[in-house]
């Protein structure tokens, strides 16, 4: 199992825009448990404390791809929402738009529910809602979380999702500390056995 280093650059356009999803891509992988604690640790163990065994005793269950991403995601259309109550410049009331329609519409400051720290899923929450916003245009916010989406989930190709999120994520490692302050935390492992690929996407931040 090697780490592949140069991931596509759809990863660094997000970072860029300063995204705060944190992503370990492994080739060459297999995805038995033992194979995912290892890339886990080796994402984290670097510059974090870590705790293999709390891990384990945390486990960790499979999901499916409607609840990996979400509420901040619409299934059917492949597009991120802007969940919330939101009010247009001319006056429309809009409830839970796609992010992309958006696009040059100016709207005033509205309601947005953030997801219980630590609960699981969430994943389109995550990468689209870091505490400051994104940098860039709804519609290149789509495109990336497209591009992304579509390496981490590669169509036609069969996934094993499994979340590791819990409220109890900060006795694993301290990387996990800030997230649980309100904003959320996050550990996802997909792993693709057609082309041997585990990825590892993690999050924690706070304001």
């Amino acid at each position: 199992m090697k780490r592949i280093e140069k991931l596509p650059s759809a990863f660094i356009r997000y970072e860029k825009m300063s995204g705060v999803v944190d992503f370990a891509v492994f080739e060459d992988a297999i995805g038995s448990e033992e194979k995912v604690f290892s890339a886990i640790t080796q994402t984290l163990h670097h510059s974090h404390e870590f705790n293999t065994d709390m891990l384990r005793s945390l486990g960790s269950r499979r999901i499916r791809e409607r609840a990996f991403f979400g509420d901040w995601y619409d299934l059917d259309s492949r597009r991120l929402l802007k969940i919330g109550s939101w009010r247009t410049a001319d006056g429309s009331e809009l409830e839970h738009p796609e992010l992309e329609k958006l696009e040059g519409v100016k709207i005033t400051p509205g309601a947005a529910p953030s997801p219980q720290a630590g609960v699981g899923g969430q994943f389109a929450y995550a990468f689209s809602r870091p505490p400051y916003g994104l940098k860039g245009r709804p519609s290149e916010v789509q495109a990336v979380s497209e591009e992304i989406r579509d390496f981490l989930l590669p169509p036609g190709q069969r996934s094993e999702t499994c979340d590791w999120s819990s409220p109890q994520l900060p006795e694993v490692s301290d990387y996990f500390i800030a997230g649980m302050e309100w904003w959320g935390v996050f550990l996802f492992s997909i792993y693709i056995a057609e082309i041997e690929r585990l990825s590892i996407v993690t999050d924690s931040t706070t304001d």
